[in-house]
């Protein structure tokens, strides 16, 4: 399931949150981000959100977080020596440490902004602005998006039928567990194949390709998507004000600098108020 929004604030809010992400190492600004991008992604609709996607972004960051101080060998204060590996810094200093922080947040907050903006938008509206500008790939990721569903049904009404038939899947180890599945995926790709040429016929006989493609009229702009659009313009200058003023400016090694500017924490402030006002529009 997902939202019924027009693409077009969406797209312009996460965008600027994302770009903003990638322009700043400042980690009281991505962790403005991710707090903004947390609040987008719990405001879609119900059914819409996958906990997957809460639980990929946080076994990244903490991935991200654990591997830094491994690879990276900066920092003068030292918070833990670990023995003596070749090829592992196994000494963690509190500036390897906030520079995990950093990057993970930054990648957690993406993807929970890749994720609310999937779970807001109407499929078949952000399909069509797609297909404006690579139509042979909308129209792959279109048929994709239908033909998974189509095919978990049609794999789930072959392994019940070949329980009825006597085939124990869930018997045996997990080599003959293996087998049994295998051999039925003869029959799901012949019947994926099957389909796949239906639809194919379908489209032929709608005249598919024989001429200019024709849009459904889309509908008025809610105020809600205009609350949307203009956070993602709010969202959008601040990034331009730090790119040019440099508030954003953050080092990291050799010694951390102070997280408290005035600049970095009226941006975050303006950054977690944008995407929260965002987040309760769209609810």
């Amino acid at each position: 399931m997902s939202g019924n929004r027009a693409p077009g604030p969406m797209l312009a809010l996460a965008g600027a949150a994302a770009v903003l992400a990638f322009a700043v190492d400042h980690p009281l600004l991505l962790a403005a981000l991710l707090a903004g991008a947390l609040m987008l992604y719990l405001s879609a609709p119900p059914g819409a959100v996958s906990r997957m996607m809460l639980v990929l972004a946080a076994v990244s960051a903490a991935g991200l977080v654990v591997i830094t101080p491994l690879v990276a060998a900066q920092g003068d204060l030292v918070l833990l020596r670990g023995p003596d590996i070749p090829i592992l810094d196994t000494e963690v200093t509190l500036e390897e440490l906030v520079a995990g922080l950093a990057s993970g947040a930054r990648l957690a907050a993406v993807v929970l902004l890749v994720a609310a903006l999937l779970a807001h938008v109407d499929a078949d509206r952000l399909h069509g602005l797609a297909g404006r500008l690579a139509p042979r790939s909308a129209l792959v990721v279109a048929l994709a998006a239908r033909l998974l569903p189509a095919l978990e049904r049609d794999g789930r009404a072959i392994g019940e039928i070949a329980r009825l038939r006597g085939v124990a899947l869930s018997a045996g180890s997990r080599r003959e567990r293996a087998g049994h599945a295998a051999r039925l995926m003869v029959p799901l790709v012949g019947s994926s194949l099957e389909r796949s040429m239906d639809v194919a016929a379908a489209m032929a006989a709608r005249g598919y390709g024989s001429g200019p493609a024709t849009r459904l009229p889309a509908p008025a702009t809610t105020r809600a998507e205009r609350i949307v659009w203009a956070c993602g313009a709010a969202v959008a200058a601040v990034t331009a004000w730090l790119l040019v003023t440099g508030g954003a400016a953050y080092r990291t090694y050799p010694v951390l600098d102070g997280a408290f500017g005035a600049a970095a924490v009226a941006a975050s402030v303006a950054v977690v108020a944008a995407l929260g006002v965002a987040a309760r529009a769209l609810r």
